[in-house]
C-alpha cells in the first residue's frame, strides 16, 4: 500500500497537528509522533486541499500516492517537500530548500520562497510559476524576472533539446548543476498522436546560436546526460556545452550497458571534441546508467521515503 507520509524533525505538539491538509479526520485525535502515515486510498477519497501553515515545526513533508487539489503551503520552517500529482501553491516559505515533483503533470505556483535551491523534476506536462514568471512545456513562456536562487536543476524531456535548455538557463540564471532524462523512445507515433506540438530536434547550434553564445553566461558546473545514448542529435547537444561551458568541472554520459565499451568511448570522445573543451579542468565520464522505469520520476529524484528529502542533491 502505498502512504502519504508527514514528517517532522521534532514532536508534533497537539496544538499542531497537521489534519488541516485533510476534507475529513484521517487519525484519532491526540496523536503526537514524529512521522505520521495515512493511507493514499483514503487521502484520494477525501481529496487533499486547504490551506497548510498551522504547524511551525514541519521540516520535511512527502505527498505520494495520491493527487493533491489545490494545496496551499505558508510554512516557516519547511524546507523540503515532494509531491507527486495535482496542484499545488506555494506562498511563504522562508526557509524551503527543496521542491520535488515526483510525477508528470505537476501545477506549482511559487509566490514566496527565497532559498529554494533545489528543484526537479520539471517535465514537459508541468507547470511551474515564479511570481510573473510561468514554465510550461520546459519553456519559460512568460519571462519577466530571472529565478537567482535556484543553484541544482532536474528535467525530464522527450529528446535532448538545446533551444528549451538555453531558454531554462537564462530563466534559472545562476543554475550550477544540471540533471538531463531523455526518453530515448523510438519512432515518431509517441510524438505526433500524444504530443503533436513536439518536433524532433538535431540541436544544430554553431550558426544558429552564434551571436547568442557571447551574451550568455553559462555557469554550470556540473552536467549529468542520463539514458545518452550517443546519436547525432544528442552528440550536438552536449558539444554545446564541452565547447562553451567555461566554468564546467564535471561532465557525466550515462550509457546503456551494450555501449559500455572502449570503441564507443572513444568515439564519444572525438566527437564531442573534448580536446577542445572550453574549461581546461572539466572532467568527463561515461558510466552506466540505471535501467529502472524511466517514465516515473520517483526513480529520477531518488525520493521514496521522507527522510530522502533531507538530502541536497538526490538526482
Amino acid at each position: 500500500m502505498e502512504y502519504v507520509a508527514i514528517t517532522a524533525g521534532v514532536r508534533l505538539p497537539l496544538h499542531c497537528h497537521p489534519l488541516c491538509l485533510y476534507h475529513e479526520p484521517l487519525l484519532p485525535p491526540g496523536r503526537n509522533s514524529q512521522n505520521i502515515s495515512v493511507p493514499s486510498a483514503q487521502a484520494a477519497r477525501t481529496g487533499l486541499y486547504g490551506n497548510f501553515g498551522c504547524c511551525p515545526v514541519l521540516e520535511y513533508l512527502l505527498i505520494n500516492g495520491c493527487s493533491v487539489h489545490c494545496l496551499r503551503i505558508n510554512s516557516p520552517s519547511l524546507k523540503s517537500i515532494a509531491v507527486s500529482s495535482g496542484e499545488v501553491i506555494i506562498e511563504d516559505t522562508t526557509l524551503l530548500q527543496r521542491l520535488f515533483q515526483l510525477q508528470t503533470g505537476l501545477n506549482i505556483s511559487v509566490i514566496s520562497a527565497p532559498k529554494l535551491e533545489t528543484l526537479g523534476c520539471l517535465d514537459y506536462d508541468s507547470k511551474l510559476v515564479f511570481g510573473t514568471t510561468v514554465i510550461q512545456k520546459l519553456c519559460a513562456v512568460s519571462f519577466t524576472a530571472v529565478v537567482c536562487s535556484v543553484r541544482i536543476l532536474a528535467i525530464y524531456m522527450y529528446d535532448l533539446n538545446l533551444d528549451m535548455v538555453i531558454n531554462l538557463l537564462r530563466c534559472f540564471s545562476c543554475l550550477e548543476k544540471l540533471y538531463i532524462e531523455p526518453s530515448g523512445r523510438k519512432g515518431t507515433n509517441y510524438f505526433s498522436i500524444t504530443n503533436p506540438d513536439i518536433i524532433r530536434c538535431k540541436n544544430l547550434w554553431r550558426r544558429k546560436l552564434c551571436g547568442l553564445i557571447r551574451c550568455l553566461d553559462i555557469r554550470l558546473k556540473k552536467i549529468v546526460l542520463k539514458n545518452y545514448r550517443g546519436i547525432k542529435s544528442e552528440v550536438s547537444f552536449a558539444s554545446f556545452f564541452v565547447l562553451n561551458a567555461k566554468m564546467l568541472e564535471l561532465m557525466r554520459f550515462e550509457i546503456g550497458k551494450y555501449d559500455d565499451n572502449e570503441k564507443f568511448i572513444a568515439e564519444q570522445h572525438r566527437s564531442l571534441h573534448l580536446k577542445k573543451r572550453a574549461s581546461r579542468h572539466a572532467q568527463f565520464y561515461f558510466t552506466t546508467g540505471c535501467e529502472k522505469c524511466r517514465h516515473n520520476l520517483s526513480h529520477f529524484t531518488h525520493i521514496n521515503r521522507v527522510s530522502d528529502l533531507s538530502i541536497i542533491d538526490p538526482f
